[in-house]
């Protein structure tokens, strides 16, 4: 017999039976299967050396820049850190990652993000990777979606990122 809804499934976060929550939701911003979000911050990138072992996390370094007078992030091809307008607290036993819009990639821009762990609390970021053209992005553009889904897990979040860690202070969150 096939379930309706099958265990460990993509989830809407805007039903009753999800305990992720995200902030700053704006009616227009719900879609059929997840909620949109919508661009606060671009970072640069800097062309610094990264290294990553187990025993040592020495990241490049951004640069926040800032949008033209009419509110637009000029962005040449490039990656650049991105930082939504949304706060997360993802709930037990569900996780969640971003995807691109659609009109971003159909026009040669794309999102990148981590897997948003059960018990994560903070920012949502990404890097929005630009491979042709300049890109014009006004602040506050819906740029992203957020799918959440059921998943197992063996612990609650515990990382680097979220709320009241440096990095977060950093983003604003």
């Amino acid at each position: 017999m096939l379930k309706m809804f099958p265990e460990h499934a993509m989830k809407h976060i805007h039903v009753a039976s999800t305990k992720t929550n995200l902030t700053n939701i704006k009616p227009e911003d719900i879609q059929p299967n997840a909620i949109d979000l919508r661009l606060d911050k671009v970072f640069s990138i800097k062309q610094e050396d990264f290294i990553i072992s187990n025993e040592e996390k020495k990241h490049r370094g951004t640069e926040e820049l800032q949008p033209d007078q009419e509110g637009y992030f000029v962005l040449q091809p490039g990656s650049y850190e991105i930082v939504m307008e949304n706060i997360i607290h993802v709930g037990d036993y569900e996780a969640g990652w971003v995807i691109t819009r659609s009109t971003l990639n159909r026009n040669g821009c794309y999102i990148t993000s981590g897997l948003y762990d059960s018990g994560y609390h903070g920012v949502m970021a990404g890097v929005l990777h630009v491979t042709t053209g300049t890109a014009k992005i006004k602040k506050g553009t819906r740029i992203g979606q957020y799918l959440c889904f059921d998943a197992q897990m063996v612990k609650l979040y515990n990382g680097d990122y979220g709320l009241g860690k440096e990095h977060d202070k950093k983003y604003g969150g």
